[in-house]
């Protein structure tokens, strides 16, 4: 509970309400922010409520005290808002130092692997799009960041000639179809036997693979640090835009 006042003095120190920067409100005895008590509420904001202790009864405190929350109660929307902006202006706009494009780019291994349902995927098959490969597990704490990312680029991109392929290391069908709950659109694949994230020189998890349209590799990231989802935007518009006017 924080408490924004002291008992003041009955012979009406009538000034500015709120003294500077002490929280104090003069004339009236207690003034409190807390949860849900038994006292007189005045109004409620969210899961807290504005509550006077002291003198109650009197109608002109409590239309005083009605002022004040309204006046809380609008201000929160433009704190909101500002936070809204604050967010924003935190998404990275380049893709930062642990990004870099691979020069010239590597070729990538093919492989065939199931999706959950059993339906085979072959990577060759998809030369012509950009793809973007992780290789994950349910296990895994950052993955469980980095893949509903990917899935959403997959829900943006997958028209624009884009495929996303979700490659779970080392699990069962059954486990890893347990934990995606149909949560995601983006196909999962299952490297049960390792084979294929071996071939890649998958060291750590979330493992990460960018291939360009000729199926080169052109970016390769290990890990989660946050910003993925931007981070692949600007990589994906870059290229797509790249194809665009060359196509």
């Amino acid at each position: 509970m924080t408490e924004l006042g002291h008992p003041a003095s009955r012979r009406g120190q009538r000034g500015n309400p709120i003294a500077a920067g002490g929280g104090r409100i003069k004339g009236y005895q207690s003034v409190t922010f807390r949860r849900w008590r038994n006292s007189v509420v005045l109004s409620q904001i969210g899961s807290w409520k504005l509550e006077v202790r002291g003198w109650t009864s009197t109608p002109r405190y409590c239309e005083l005290f009605q002022h004040l929350a309204s006046s809380i109660q609008l201000l929160i929307p433009l704190v909101v808002s500002v936070a809204a902006l604050f967010i924003v202006g935190c998404q990275p706009s380049d893709l930062g130092t642990e990004w870099h494009r691979i020069d010239p780019p590597a070729p990538s291994i093919d492989f065939t692997l199931p999706q959950l349902d059993g339906t085979p995927v072959h990577l060759a098959e998809l030369q012509g799009r950009v793809v973007i490969m992780e290789f994950w597990a349910t296990w895994c704490g950052p993955c469980r960041y980095s893949s509903p990312s990917l899935d959403a680029i997959y829900r943006q991109y997958k028209n624009r000639g884009v495929s996303v392929l979700l490659i779970n290391e080392g699990e069962s069908a059954e486990h890893v179809r347990r934990w995606a709950e149909h949560r995601f659109a983006a196909p999962i694949l299952l490297d049960q036997e390792t084979q294929v994230s071996a071939r890649y020189n998958v060291h750590g998890l979330p493992s990460l693979f960018i291939l360009d349209r000729s199926g080169q590799i052109i970016y390769a990231h290990a890990g989660y640090g946050g910003g993925l989802e931007r981070r692949l935007q600007l990589i994906l518009d870059q290229e797509l835009g790249s194809a665009e006017r060359h196509g």
